[in-house]
């Protein structure tokens, strides 16, 4: 079969001046449902989360997966059936706003951007969201028979626990703020969605220890675990950091891995991109400062190892993305074990 792009060039025009002949009276007829849906989305994101005291990182998160399962990049139905009784998302704002776009893709492969792959080595602060989904889907692949004890602190609404493990043997911990936690049990059982072999410990941070109540709930110390620990080091102090992979790596026994995710110094300032910058000062305003990360600058992995190193981890897997092009780094996806 021939691919599209190999296809003479005045072909692939035509054919792409046809799809957006198409797609325009769709979007014509999506455009009033796409106002009403825009507004309630922004209520419901911006507004009604902050008077829940919820992470609207966490609300972006859900949002990207429900994005990539309708673009047909990673079949999600548990975060589709969740964001419908989300109090925090609406359903129909997301199809309003995507309809168009998405009917489009399903008719005559119009195409759209939203939820599209790259190659690996390829990433771009555009395109990361979906392919660190689908590197820590494989993370939580190799391990989940191989563990004893899963451990995911800074959860948020991210399903791939109830994803990878039912049914498993493996003794799963979700923490996370004491607000994110309650609303999400709560949608889980307004979706119908089964979790009951998940143990939920919401957490209050400044007053109390994540170590004790993961400890209290029955973490057994002596059991092979892994620590997933996904895109929150972004929105801690460095010293919290290094403070909390110390002790994860202190719960650890030989065979237990932490996977982690490390942004750039450059990324975290805002500086890396207009792209970027304009994504970090968005989660401000919603009172999530970016305040951690690693200078990729010159030598990442080196960086990346030496800074585990500080906190007791010795690097066992590495992946850097945009590794193949020609711009600085600004995000990797970690695997350690304890020293």
């Amino acid at each position: 079969m021939i691919e599209k792009k190999q296809l003479p060039g005045i072909l692939r025009f035509l054919i792409k001046l046809f799809q957006i002949i198409l797609y325009i009276p769709i979007q014509i007829i999506f455009i009033p449902f796409a106002i009403i849906g825009l507004i309630v989305a922004i209520y419901k994101e911006m507004r009604k989360s902050k008077k829940l005291g919820i992470s609207f990182s966490a609300i972006k998160a859900l949002q990207h997966r429900w994005l990539m399962h309708y673009f047909n990049t990673r079949q999600d139905h548990l975060s589709i059936a969740f964001t419908k009784k989300f109090p925090c998302e609406s359903h129909f704002g997301m199809w309003s706003i995507m309809g168009a776009l998405i009917i489009s893709l399903r008719l005559f492969g119009f195409p759209a951007k939203l939820g599209k792959l790259v190659e690996p080595g390829e990433e771009t602060v555009d395109s990361t969201a979906g392919i660190r989904v689908l590197q820590f889907d494989k993370i939580m692949e190799k391990y989940v028979d191989e563990m004893e004890q899963i451990v995911l602190p800074g959860a948020g609404f991210d399903l791939i626990a109830l994803r990878f493990t039912k049914g498993k043997k493996v003794k799963v911990f979700e923490l996370d703020q004491v607000n994110t936690l309650n609303v999400k049990v709560e949608t889980l059982k307004k979706a119908a969605i089964m979790h009951d072999w998940i143990n939920y410990i919401p957490v209050d941070y400044a007053n109390e220890s994540w170590v004790d109540k993961l400890l209290e709930a029955g973490f057994d110390k002596t059991k092979k675990t892994l620590f997933l620990w996904q895109s929150v080091s972004l929105y801690l102090e460095a010293d919290i950091v290094k403070e909390t992979l110390r002790k994860m790596a202190d719960l650890c026994v030989d065979g237990s891995i932490i996977a982690q995710d490390f942004y750039s110094k450059a990324f975290a300032l805002g500086e890396y991109s207009k792209t970027a910058k304009r994504f970090m000062s968005i989660i401000e305003k919603m009172g999530e400062p970016s305040k951690f990360g690693i200078d990729m600058s010159n030598d990442p992995k080196a960086e990346v190892e030496s800074f585990l190193k500080e906190c007791g981890l010795k690097t066992t897997e590495y992946i850097l993305f945009g590794e193949k092009l020609d711009i600085e780094p600004f995000y990797c996806i970690v695997e350690a074990e304890k020293l």
